[in-house]
Protein backbone atom coordinates (compact mmCIF):
# COMPACT_ATOMS: atom_id res chain seq x y z
CA UNK A 1 0.00 0.00 0.00
CA UNK A 2 2.85 2.61 0.80
CA UNK A 3 4.84 1.20 -2.50
CA UNK A 4 1.22 1.99 -4.59
CA UNK A 5 0.49 5.95 -2.61
CA UNK A 6 4.75 6.59 -3.33
CA UNK A 7 4.38 5.63 -7.01
CA UNK A 8 0.95 7.78 -7.40
CA UNK A 9 2.60 10.59 -5.71
CA UNK A 10 5.63 9.92 -7.89
CA UNK A 11 3.06 9.89 -11.15
CA UNK A 12 1.43 13.48 -10.25
CA UNK A 13 4.88 15.09 -9.30
CA UNK A 14 6.19 14.01 -12.59
CA UNK A 15 3.24 15.01 -14.50
CA UNK A 16 3.34 18.35 -12.54
CA UNK A 17 6.41 19.13 -13.57
CA UNK A 18 6.37 18.29 -16.97
CA UNK A 19 3.02 20.61 -17.31
CA UNK A 20 5.30 23.13 -15.57
CA UNK A 21 8.16 22.97 -18.20
CA UNK A 22 6.06 22.92 -21.52
CA UNK A 23 4.16 26.20 -19.77
CA UNK A 24 7.08 27.86 -19.07
CA UNK A 25 8.86 27.13 -22.76
CA UNK A 26 6.16 27.85 -25.03
CA UNK A 27 6.44 31.05 -22.68
CA UNK A 28 9.75 31.99 -23.63
CA UNK A 29 8.76 30.79 -27.24
CA UNK A 30 6.26 33.52 -27.56
CA UNK A 31 8.09 36.21 -25.70
CA UNK A 32 11.14 35.69 -28.02
CA UNK A 33 9.11 36.09 -31.08
CA UNK A 34 7.27 39.07 -29.68
CA UNK A 35 10.63 40.89 -29.55
CA UNK A 36 12.21 40.06 -32.59
CA UNK A 37 13.35 42.74 -34.58
CA UNK A 38 16.66 41.99 -35.47
CA UNK A 39 15.65 41.54 -39.22
CA UNK A 40 14.65 44.41 -39.96
CA UNK A 41 17.66 47.28 -40.97
CA UNK A 42 18.90 49.61 -38.03
CA UNK A 43 16.35 52.54 -38.13
CA UNK A 44 19.50 54.94 -36.71
CA UNK A 45 21.54 54.08 -39.65
CA UNK A 46 18.62 54.29 -42.21
CA UNK A 47 18.14 57.73 -40.42
CA UNK A 48 22.34 58.25 -41.01
CA UNK A 49 22.10 56.96 -44.51
CA UNK A 50 19.39 59.97 -45.59
CA UNK A 51 21.08 62.75 -43.82
CA UNK A 52 24.28 61.76 -45.78
CA UNK A 53 22.17 61.61 -49.34
CA UNK A 54 21.73 57.57 -49.17
CA UNK A 55 25.09 57.55 -49.23
CA UNK A 56 26.04 53.63 -47.88
CA UNK A 57 22.46 52.78 -48.35
CA UNK A 58 23.61 49.09 -50.44
CA UNK A 59 25.82 48.38 -47.50
CA UNK A 60 23.84 49.27 -45.17
CA UNK A 61 21.47 46.84 -46.49
CA UNK A 62 23.25 44.01 -47.43
CA UNK A 63 25.23 44.03 -43.66
CA UNK A 64 21.62 43.79 -42.59
CA UNK A 65 20.75 41.15 -45.04
CA UNK A 66 18.77 42.64 -47.36
CA UNK A 67 19.32 40.46 -51.29
CA UNK A 68 19.33 43.32 -53.78
CA UNK A 69 16.04 43.10 -56.22
CA UNK A 70 17.57 45.44 -59.01
CA UNK A 71 16.53 48.99 -60.01
CA UNK A 72 13.02 49.70 -60.92
CA UNK A 73 12.36 52.52 -63.08
CA UNK A 74 9.05 53.71 -63.87
CA UNK A 75 8.31 54.00 -67.71
CA UNK A 76 6.45 57.08 -67.64
CA UNK A 77 9.11 58.78 -65.35
CA UNK A 78 12.48 60.42 -66.45
CA UNK A 79 15.39 59.31 -65.68
CA UNK A 80 16.59 61.16 -62.56
CA UNK A 81 13.50 59.02 -60.99
CA UNK A 82 14.81 55.36 -59.92
CA UNK A 83 14.31 53.14 -56.97
CA UNK A 84 16.65 50.71 -55.78
CA UNK A 85 14.55 47.75 -54.11
CA UNK A 86 15.59 45.32 -51.28
CA UNK A 87 14.02 42.80 -49.85
CA UNK A 88 14.13 40.27 -46.96
CA UNK A 89 12.16 37.12 -45.81
CA UNK A 90 9.78 37.82 -48.86
CA UNK A 91 9.89 37.62 -52.64
CA UNK A 92 9.04 40.66 -54.27
CA UNK A 93 8.22 42.15 -58.09
CA UNK A 94 10.64 44.25 -59.69
CA UNK A 95 8.95 47.07 -58.66
CA UNK A 96 8.56 45.94 -54.95
CA UNK A 97 5.69 44.64 -54.85
CA UNK A 98 5.32 41.32 -52.25
CA UNK A 99 4.92 38.26 -54.18
CA UNK A 100 5.25 35.65 -51.61
CA UNK A 101 6.34 35.93 -47.66
CA UNK A 102 8.98 34.04 -45.95
CA UNK A 103 9.81 33.59 -42.08
CA UNK A 104 9.84 36.50 -39.76
CA UNK A 105 9.84 40.16 -40.60
CA UNK A 106 9.43 40.39 -43.83
CA UNK A 107 10.47 43.78 -45.47
CA UNK A 108 11.18 45.60 -48.64
CA UNK A 109 13.88 48.62 -48.26
CA UNK A 110 13.30 51.15 -51.54
CA UNK A 111 16.25 53.70 -52.12
CA UNK A 112 15.63 55.85 -54.98
CA UNK A 113 15.61 59.28 -55.90
CA UNK A 114 12.49 61.66 -57.20
CA UNK A 115 11.42 65.19 -57.51
CA UNK A 116 12.56 65.90 -54.03
CA UNK A 117 15.58 64.41 -54.26
CA UNK A 118 16.73 61.01 -52.38
CA UNK A 119 14.65 59.17 -50.02
CA UNK A 120 14.89 55.23 -48.36
CA UNK A 121 11.36 53.72 -47.83
CA UNK A 122 11.32 50.83 -46.10
CA UNK A 123 7.83 48.54 -45.88
CA UNK A 124 6.82 46.05 -43.35
CA UNK A 125 3.84 43.79 -43.82
CA UNK A 126 2.78 43.04 -40.01
CA UNK A 127 1.14 44.86 -36.86
CA UNK A 128 3.84 44.49 -34.64
CA UNK A 129 6.74 45.49 -36.86
CA UNK A 130 4.98 48.42 -37.90
CA UNK A 131 4.54 49.60 -33.92
CA UNK A 132 8.07 48.33 -33.32
CA UNK A 133 9.40 50.98 -35.97
CA UNK A 134 6.88 53.64 -35.15
CA UNK A 135 7.72 53.23 -30.86
CA UNK A 136 11.42 53.64 -31.81
CA UNK A 137 10.96 56.78 -34.10
CA UNK A 138 8.96 58.39 -30.99
CA UNK A 139 10.57 57.24 -27.85
CA UNK A 140 14.48 56.17 -29.38
CA UNK A 141 15.15 58.99 -31.54
CA UNK A 142 12.37 61.40 -30.66
CA UNK A 143 10.56 62.20 -33.98
CA UNK A 144 7.36 64.06 -33.44
CA UNK A 145 3.86 64.44 -35.25
CA UNK A 146 4.12 67.36 -37.69
CA UNK A 147 0.92 66.39 -39.86
CA UNK A 148 -1.97 63.45 -39.75
CA UNK A 149 -4.13 63.04 -42.80
CA UNK A 150 -6.57 59.51 -43.03
CA UNK A 151 -3.99 56.93 -43.38
CA UNK A 152 -1.25 58.90 -43.33
CA UNK A 153 1.08 60.51 -40.94
CA UNK A 154 4.42 62.81 -41.19
CA UNK A 155 6.84 62.58 -38.54
CA UNK A 156 9.39 65.34 -38.44
CA UNK A 157 12.70 65.31 -36.61
CA UNK A 158 15.18 68.77 -37.43
CA UNK A 159 15.10 68.40 -41.31
CA UNK A 160 14.34 64.61 -41.20
CA UNK A 161 10.96 63.54 -42.55
CA UNK A 162 9.40 60.38 -42.07
CA UNK A 163 6.50 59.87 -43.86
CA UNK A 164 4.05 56.87 -42.38
CA UNK A 165 1.25 55.07 -44.23
CA UNK A 166 -0.90 52.40 -44.37
CA UNK A 167 -2.09 50.55 -47.03
CA UNK A 168 -3.57 47.12 -46.72
CA UNK A 169 -0.94 44.73 -45.21
CA UNK A 170 2.16 47.12 -45.56
CA UNK A 171 3.34 49.63 -43.38
CA UNK A 172 5.44 51.94 -45.04
CA UNK A 173 7.94 54.45 -43.58
CA UNK A 174 9.12 56.87 -46.42
CA UNK A 175 12.28 58.83 -45.13
CA UNK A 176 14.20 61.68 -46.87
CA UNK A 177 15.04 65.78 -45.94
CA UNK A 178 12.94 68.99 -46.20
Amino acid sequence: MKALISFLIFIISSLCCYSHISMTGAQQTVATQRASFNDIISIGELIKSVKEGNVGIKKIAENSGYAFRGRYHDPELNDFYYEDVYYKNCMVAADGSPIKYGKGNSSVLIAGSVGFGPFVSIRVYNKRAYNHIKSELRNKFHFKTAEVAGKWATLKKGNVVVDVSVDGNAYCFTFYIK
